[in-house]
């Protein structure tokens, strides 16, 4: 006879186990569990709440690291000795793989206290014999508490597993509510990519202020964590809300006057240029454990070395970073420049500040589109770096620009468009990389002194990590190549034309094609 189905229950109020023997009392049974005292833990979480998100706690005991997901699986592996920020620096463990899909580069900081209660209750019968067990886990916080029951159901019991269960339904009580809403655990609602509400017949001038104000804020979001070091994410995150609305008031042309237009371009560069070797030097850094892949291991003590040239030229630029950051020209431009979006009134505009939003932008991702295109059915196999370099940075404005665009046009639509896209950045991405870590590695040859003990060392790794990365370039132009041919194929023309082309006739289709 097969077994029952365990069942989970949650209760909001935590376990009574005094009322439910109450009810068991009429069949003679009885719920009996073990005097476990609680552990104290701490809720673990990234910036951006991925283990909330995800619908899970993570909580660190002095025994285990525990993860239990709303549903109520518990998933649990020895705590680490010492202490911890990112899923890399864990014990092997099912905890750490999990962790490791979910946010491979976040740190995992502090959200609150909780005390945590993991028992297995036994329904014993009048003879005391068990005939089901129930696994609880229950935190409590202050005089909060959310219960977890799962009942493990024994062979030749099945009447015990069905009343235990009718019991438990009677008793289960969450009313909707969330664990972490019970416990008053407050997550961080940070998001890389906020909802950016636009209207279509809005004028562009509204439209470009309230896209900008949204990555504006998400640029403020990252502030601290980047002052104080907590990943790398923050940098990058930083960096590319900036590049969004840089790339956004480029390419928004003829909103925003000349002369406004100018200043705020040359207000960015200034800002980004300053972190342009610490997010280069944290993109080697990450990715240390690759490197060391691609040689064989008698090239390692010069890789080495060359990691301790890099680690401390990126210390050196963060310095420099974090006291731009705090410095009080930093605050008074970047406040000057959210003042400015506040009011698409006050914002000094150009010619098209009054286009409506949806057809202004339609023909903005058109053109780009078809910018990028011409690009493309260039490429060949012995095309120039800089030329796919260029292509890169087409494509990125115009992933922008479709992004900061979305709320205008069908979601499916756009999210297909733009997995075809993202695809062929990808490798876009890992070409332009590999050309400049190459150039890298040969300015850091350069610059350590030939007579010095290790310099031996490092030239025979920097050269064998160069014919890799060049072997591997070389595998990813090969790879640009083939997705181009889909991303300005006639399939792909076409429905850039269906969405975008708001006049959508043949004739007009015909016209906007762009000939490969």
């Amino acid at each position: 006879m097969n077994l029952p189905a365990s069942q989970t229950f949650m209760l909001s109020a935590g376990i009574n186990v005094k009322k439910i023997n109450a009810i068991l009392k009429n069949a003679n049974m009885t719920l009996a569990g073990n005097a476990c005292e609680p552990e104290e833990g701490t809720v673990l979480d990234t910036f951006d709440a991925a283990v909330h998100k995800s619908d899970a706690l993570l909580i660190q005991t002095e025994s285990d690291l525990v993860r239990i997901c709303w549903a109520g699986d518990v998933m649990a592996q020895t705590a680490p000795e010492s202490e911890w920020q990112f899923a890399r620096d864990l014990p092997q463990g099912p905890v750490r793989d999990l962790l490791l899909d979910l946010s491979p580069l976040r740190a995992f900081t502090p959200v609150g206290q909780v005390a945590i209660i993991r028992d297995t209750l036994r329904l014993l019968d009048d003879e005391e014999k068990t005939c089901c067990r129930v696994e609880s886990v229950t935190l409590s916080r202050g005089e909060n508490t959310w219960s977890w029951l799962r009942t493990r159901p024994m062979r030749g019991y099945t009447d015990s597993h069905t009343l235990i269960c009718d019991i438990l339904k009677k008793v289960e009580k969450h009313k909707d509510r969330l664990p972490a809403e019970v416990l008053n655990l407050r997550f961080s609602d940070y998001t890389s990519k906020p909802a950016i509400r636009l209207s279509e017949n809005a004028p562009a001038r509204k439209s470009l202020c309230t896209i900008v104000q949204t990555f504006l804020q998400v640029t403020r979001r990252n502030e601290p964590g980047l002052i104080d070091d907590l990943d790398t994410e923050f940098l990058h995150q930083w960096r590319v809300s900036l590049r969004k609305v840089r790339s956004v008031l480029t390419l928004f042309k003829g909103v925003v006057a000349t002369a406004t237009l100018d200043r705020l371009k040359q207000d960015f560069k200034d800002i980004m240029q300053d972190t342009n070797l610490m997010r280069d030097r944290d993109v080697y850094l990450l990715s240390k454990d690759d490197y060391f892949a691609l040689v064989p291991p008698h090239a390692h003590p010069g890789l080495e070395v060359l990691f301790e040239l890099l680690q401390q030229d990126r210390d050196e630029a963060f310095a420099k970073v974090k006291a731009m950051l705090e410095s009080k020209a930093y605050k008074k431009q970047i406040k000057s420049i959210q003042k400015l979006f506040e009011n698409p009134k006050a914002l000094p505009k150009g010619p098209k500040a009054d286009a409506p939003s949806k057809a202004f932008a339609a023909d903005l991702v058109l053109k780009r589109y078809k910018k990028v295109c011409k690009l493309a059915g260039n490429i060949t196999d012995k095309t120039p770096d800089e030329s796919i370099h260029e292509l890169r940075i087409q494509c990125k404005k115009l992933r922008y620009l479709i992004e900061s665009a979305q709320p205008l046009f069908d979601v499916k639509q756009i999210k297909r468009l733009l997995k075809t896209l993202k695809g062929l950045q990808a490798h876009l991405g890992s070409f332009n990389d590999q050309s400049v870590q190459q150039i890298t590695l040969a300015q850091c040859l350069d610059r350590y002194p030939s007579t010095a003990p290790n310099a031996k060392a490092l030239a025979e790794s920097i050269g064998a990590l160069t014919a890799m990365l060049y072997r591997k370039q070389l595998a990813e132009r090969r790879m640009i190549i083939e997705n181009l041919s889909r991303f300005y194929s006639p399939d792909t023309q076409d429905a850039f034309n269906a969405l975008f082309a708001l006049k959508n006739t043949t004739t007009k289709q015909a016209n906007t094609r762009v000939d490969s």
